[in-house]
C-alpha cells in the first residue's frame, strides 16, 4: 500500500520502507529514413504503474512518472563519498559540477545548492535537516544523462539508497520496428529516438532511366481512352525511389491548365517529386469534369487514375508508399473522392475550395484512415465556406457540406478523440488524436477567393504521411 508517499514491501523476512520520487523524459522520435515520426505510441511501466503517450506532428513526446527507492547492499557503491560531521555535508571525489537537493519524506525538495567543480566540498545543511529524515539526491551536471544518486540522510550519518523503477520506455508504429530506450537519470529532456522503417518500397528501379520533361500519355481504361500529363522534374535521377503527385483540374479545365497553374510544382520539383496531371472526360455543359458521385460526369475516375498510377510505377522509380493527390476546384473535390475510394494507394491528399458532397459523403469509407488537409477561403464565391447548394453547377444539383463541415466529417472517418487545434499562423487547425496517426487539417483564409491550396503548408505537411 502507499501511504503519503511512502510504499511499504513485504519481503521474505522483513519490512523494507521505500520513497516514492517522480521522473521525467521529453524528446522527439524520427525515421532512420529522416522526418519526424508522428502518432507513435511510447509506453513505459514504472512503480507498479503504467504511462503512455503519442507523439505529435513534429515527433514530440513526454512523460512523468513515479520511481521508487530501496536501502543499497553496499553503501560506498559509488565512487562519490559523501558523510556528515558537525552539521557539515563532506563531498569527497566529486568529478563535475554537481547539483545537490534536500528532499523531504513526501520527495518535495526543500533546499537545494550547486558545486562549481571537481574535488572536495564541504557544504553547512540548513538547520531543518538536523530536526528530520532527508534524502539527498545528487545529479552530475557536467554529464548529459548522469544517473542520480541518492542517499538517506540523518543527523549523524548517510547512506547510499538504489534507485529502482526508472523504466524502459518502449516505441510502437506499424511499418517500423519497435524501440527501447532504457532512463539512466531522473530528468531526461532532449532525447531522440530513431525508429527504424520497414515498409517496403520500391528498390528495383526500371533499367530504361526516364529522362527528364513533359510527356503525354494515353491508356485505356475499360474500352475508354483517357489521358494525362506525366511531369518528370530535372532532379529526378531515376535512381531512387521519389514520391508521386496527382493533381487533379477543376471543372472546365485541363491537364495542361493545371499544369501551368498549381503552385504544387514548384515546391516539389526541388525534390525530384514526379507529377501527375489527369484529364477528365467532357460534362453534359461544363468541359472536362470529374465523377465525385452527385456531379459531374458518369466516367469511371477511380479506374482512370489507378491505372494511370500503376503505368506509371513502370515507367519511373516511384516510391509506392508515397503517393499523394492534390488539386483545385473540382480537382479538389476528386482528391476527397480520391481519399474516399483509393485509400489504398494514396497516403494522403490536400484539396484545395471543395468540399464533401451531401450526396457522397454516405459512400465515403476508405478501406483505412487517411490524413487530408483542406484549403478553403472563407471568400470563396464559387464554393461557399459555409456550404449548401451549388448555383455554380447548373445541370444537376449538389450539396456541399461547408469547410467546417467537411473538417468534422472526417474526423469522424478517420476516428478523431480530440478537439480541433486552435489555427496557427497559416490559418491551420487540425484533429491529431486519430486513428491509426492520421491527421485531419483545415487551412482557412480570410477573405480570398476561389484560391488554390498554399503548397508551401500542403506539400511538407502531405510528406510526412506513407502507407502502412
Amino acid at each position: 500500500m502507499r501511504l503519503d508517499g511512502l510504499k511499504i514491501v513485504l519481503g521474505a523476512s522483513c519490512l523494507i520502507t521505500t520513497l516514492a520520487f517522480s521522473w521525467n523524459i521529453g524528446g522527439t522520435v524520427v525515421s532512420s529514413k529522416g522526418g519526424a515520426i508522428q502518432g507513435a505510441t511510447v509506453t513505459a511501466s514504472s512503480a507498479g504503474e503504467d504511462y503512455a503517450d503519442t507523439t505529435d506532428a513534429n515527433g514530440n513526446f513526454s512523460l512523468t512518472g513515479d520511481f521508487t527507492t530501496i536501502p543499497s547492499a553496499n553503501s560506498m557503491q559509488n565512487a562519490l563519498y559523501i558523510h556528515i560531521k558537525d552539521n557539515m555535508l563532506i563531498v569527497n571525489n566529486a568529478s563535475g559540477a554537481l547539483h545537490l537537493s534536500l528532499l523531504d519524506a513526501l520527495g518535495k525538495v526543500y533546499w537545494e545548492t550547486r558545486t562549481a567543480g571537481s574535488g572536495s566540498f564541504q557544504i553547512a545543511l540548513p538547520k531543518k535537516a538536523k530536526s528530520m529524515h532527508s534524502y539527498l539526491l545528487v545529479k552530475n551536471e557536467s554529464v548529459a544523462f548522469s544517473k542520480n544518486s541518492l542517499y538517506k540522510v540523518t543527523s549523524n550519518k548517510v547512506v547510499a539508497l538504489d534507485l529502482t523503477g526508472l523504466p524502459t520506455l518502449v516505441f510502437t508504429k506499424e511499418g517500423y520496428a519497435s524501440t527501447t530506450y532504457a532512463m539512466s537519470s531522473t530528468s531526461e529532456s532532449g532525447v531522440q529516438i530513431t525508429m527504424t522503417d520497414t515498409t517496403t518500397e520500391q528498390t528495383v528501379c526500371p533499367t530504361q532511366k526516364l529522362a527528364a520533361g513533359d510527356y503525354n500519355k494515353t491508356i485505356s481504361v475499360n474500352g475508354v481512352s483517357r489521358s494525362y500529363i506525366l511531369h518528370v522534374p530535372s532532379l529526378y535521377k531515376g535512381d531512387t525511389a521519389v514520391p508521386l503527385v496527382v493533381d487533379f483540374h477543376p471543372i472546365g479545365g485541363s491537364a495542361s491548365g493545371e499544369f501551368n497553374a498549381s503552385p504544387y510544382k514548384a515546391v516539389t520539383d526541388p525534390e525530384g517529386v514526379i507529377t501527375v496531371y489527369p484529364n477528365g472526360l467532357n460534362s453534359p455543359n461544363m468541359g472536362q469534369a470529374w465523377n465525385v458521385q452527385g456531379c459531374c460526369t458518369t466516367a469511371d475516375d477511380t479506374s482512370f487514375v489507378r491505372a494511370a498510377v500503376k503505368e506509371v510505377e513502370t515507367l519511373a522509380c516511384i516510391n509506392t508508399k508515397r503517393i499523394y493527390a492534390v488539386g483545385f476546384s473540382m480537382g479538389g473535390g476528386m482528391s476527397h473522392y480520391t481519399a474516399c475510394h483509393l485509400a489504398d494507394i494514396f497516403a494522403a491528399v490536400a484539396p484545395a475550395a471543395f468540399d464533401l458532397l451531401q450526396e457522397n459523403q454516405a459512400a465515403c469509407t476508405p478501406t483505412r484512415p487517411i490524413s487530408v488537409i483542406s484549403f478553403r477561403s472563407t471568400g470563396d464565391p464559387v464554393v461557399s465556406y459555409n456550404g449548401g447548394y451549388s448555383s455554380f453547377v447548373t445541370n444537376m444539383a449538389i450539396t456541399f457540406l461547408g469547410a467546417k463541415g467537411t473538417f468534422a466529417k472526417w474526423a469522424s472517418i478517420n476516428s478523431c478523440t480530440d478537439s480541433p487545434s486552435a489555427e496557427d499562423a497559416n490559418g491551420c487547425s487540425f484533429y491529431s488524436s486519430c486513428k491509426d496517426g492520421v491527421k485531419v487539417g483545415l487551412c482557412t483564409k480570410q477573405g480570398g477567393s476561389h484560391d488554390y491550396g498554399n503548397a508551401t503548408v500542403g506539400w511538407p505537411w502531405l510528406k510526412q504521411f506513407t502507407l502502412p
